[in-house]
């Protein structure tokens, strides 16, 4: 007599739950290698590259740990806590492209695991799961992580900021003296924040807390807050360097809150004018492939279960979310980056929400990589009817082999998630697609973004002897990049430009030429001398009889020496 087939046995709980931690620490483990690795070899790029390696290089050079220096002049838009940390760097690991730009990339990495670890705390080890995924496959966090500025330190301290103030409320009433402990690592944080970039720190944290206390009446969280002992802490840590440079530099105060704060903020003084909508096209652009979880996230993730008085973390972090977009969209300087503190919570938020795993809005995040695939194809393919630049061209035709499997795996990634969203099995799709898109981004990276002549000085620096380089004066003239003093080893002479130097140059006349007649007189004096510029400003110079000898060229400047 026949019997019927017995079903498999389920693996049993503890069998289960070790791999699935198998399986994450697999996947941390195979993401922190290969976003450490993709900066290994690539140029830094002008400008901001160029400037926040060069300004830690500097300050080993002299010593200096209170006055930061570019191009050997006063430069202090910017406190200096990352300067602090790269110079440390420089001291342990030498002076390198990688180094550089490790705070960066440790930022944004310590961003996804901030996301795992609180989401995994708060709601599970699913929630933990997506918001890794949704924050370390976006555009804009994944960009802005692999390109050294200020803000993706600025945004991980922050963002930690915010997870240890929603620690030191998930356990007030459980464990108080833990929740004590959170609330001075939350002072901590926001002290080093400022002294990453300024008051923009205390005026989103004090708003969102104000905010958030108010809409909620969540009285509770000032009994928590401990202000006498943070507003110490604050002073300890933070004060110590304005009070040193405000003594070393007379004009540093009103420099730095009035100028680089207030007038930047309020007036079109930094000349960065964007329309009102800015920030919301690039948050748009940055979220994907998840614009619609996340969209769906900030327009209906002010709703709550959560009674008067209890603490809703949900509507903590839609609150900081959307004050953060505001806040900068007000202002009347916008860069891009300015929006990067948005996405972790915006994440976290979004994978807390039942509605991320909508089948949906899934469908379309699959179509967005399909649709993305098929540009870059035909962009490539197409690319001399889109620009006449040789540089985009050489490069374009570096990326194509990156291109091509790129699309490969975004086709095949897209018929396995989509059958796996039909399948029910949403979460796991949304994982897949998001390796997908990580992995390939890093192609890209790893090679259209290392084409030297993009935006980089590298190797028309290296085309100028080292002994010329190391002894002779460096004029850049009418052009400045920013990447070529950290190349180069040295400072140079601004002939006939200015900009974001010019508080320094004030302050040290000397390092810099006005006047392109004054310079040709001192060119012609000279018997050593370097100079780097543009094509045409060599051909209007040549055709002057300027005696210059040709050391080398790229694609945009060229150097010459006077014998």
């Amino acid at each position: 007599m026949s019997t019927l087939p017995r079903p498999a046995a389920a693996l049993p709980v503890a069998a289960r739950v070790r791999l699935q931690t198998l399986l994450v620490a697999a996947c941390i483990v195979a993401f922190t290698i290969v976003w450490f690795s993709l900066a290994l070899g690539r140029p830094l790029a002008h400008p901001d590259e160029g400037r926040y390696a060069e300004i830690p290089r500097e300050m080993v050079l002299r010593g200096d740990w209170v006055t930061p220096h570019l191009n050997g002049v006063a430069y202090l838009e910017k406190p200096p806590l990352q300067y602090w940390a790269t110079a440390a760097l420089y001291k342990f690991f030498g002076e390198g492209e990688w180094t550089a730009r490790l705070c960066t990339m440790l930022a944004a990495w310590l961003n996804v695991l901030l996301m795992f670890v609180l989401g995994r705390r708060l709601w599970g080890t699913r929630t933990g799961v997506l918001a890794a995924a949704f924050l370390g496959s976006t555009v804009l966090h994944f960009l802005m992580g692999q390109i050294l500025t200020l803000d993706m330190a600025f945004t991980f301290l922050l963002t930690a900021m915010l997870c240890t103030f929603c620690m030191t409320q998930a356990t007030r009433d459980s464990a108080p003296g833990e929740s004590s402990h959170w609330m001075m690592a939350t002072w901590i944080l926001l002290a080093l924040a400022v002294l990453t970039k300024g008051l923009a720190a205390i005026v989103i944290a004090g708003a969102v807390l104000t905010l958030y206390v108010i809409w909620q009446r969540d009285w509770a969280v000032l009994r928590t807050l401990r202000p006498v002992t943070g507003v110490v802490i604050l002073a300890i840590v933070a004060v110590p360097w304005f009070y040193l440079a405000a003594r070393a530099n007379p004009e540093f105060l009103h420099f730095f809150f009035i100028e680089q704060h207030f007038q930047r903020y309020l007036t079109d003084a930094a000349q960065r004018i964007e329309p009102w909508w800015y920030f919301i096209a690039i948050l748009a652009a940055g979220t994907l492939p998840w614009l619609p979880q996340m969209a769906g996230a900030l327009f209906n993730g002010w709703r709550t279960e959560s009674k008067p008085g209890q603490f809703d973390v949900r509507r903590l972090l839609w609150i900081w979310c959307v004050f953060v977009l505001v806040f900068f969209s007000l202002s009347n300087s916008k860069l891009a980056p300015y929006v990067l503190p948005v996405l972790p919570p915006l994440a976290l938020l979004t994978a807390s929400r039942e509605e991320c795993i909508d089948s949906r809005a899934l469908r379309v995040s699959i179509g967005v990589l399909v649709l993305f695939a098929i540009s870059l194809i035909v962009y490539c393919t197409g690319a001399t009817h889109f620009t006449k630049d040789p540089v985009t061209l050489e490069a374009i035709e570096q990326g194509r082999i990156a291109v091509g499997t790129f699309a490969v795996i975004a086709f095949v990634t897209a018929v396995l998630c989509w059958r796996a969203a039909q399948a029910g099995r949403s979460a796991r799709a949304i994982t897949g697609l998001a390796a997908a898109w990580f992995i390939g981004f890093a192609l890209l990276f790893s090679t259209v973004a290392k084409h030297e002549s993009l935006r980089s000085g590298k190797s028309l620096a290296a085309q100028i002897p080292s002994d010329l380089a190391a002894h002779a004066p460096i004029f850049t003239v009418q052009t400045y990049d920013q990447t070529l003093p950290f190349y180069l080893r040295r400072t140079m002479f601004m002939v006939d430009t200015h900009g974001e130097l010019d508080y320094g140059l004030r302050r040290a006349p000397g390092a810099a030429i006005p006047e392109m007649a004054r310079f040709e007189q001192t060119w012609r004096e000279l018997n050593d001398g370097v100079a780097i510029m543009t094509h045409e400003c060599y051909a209007r110079l040549e055709a002057r009889g300027l005696p210059m000898r040709v050391l080398g060229r790229d694609k945009r400047r060229i150097a010459v020496s006077r014998r």
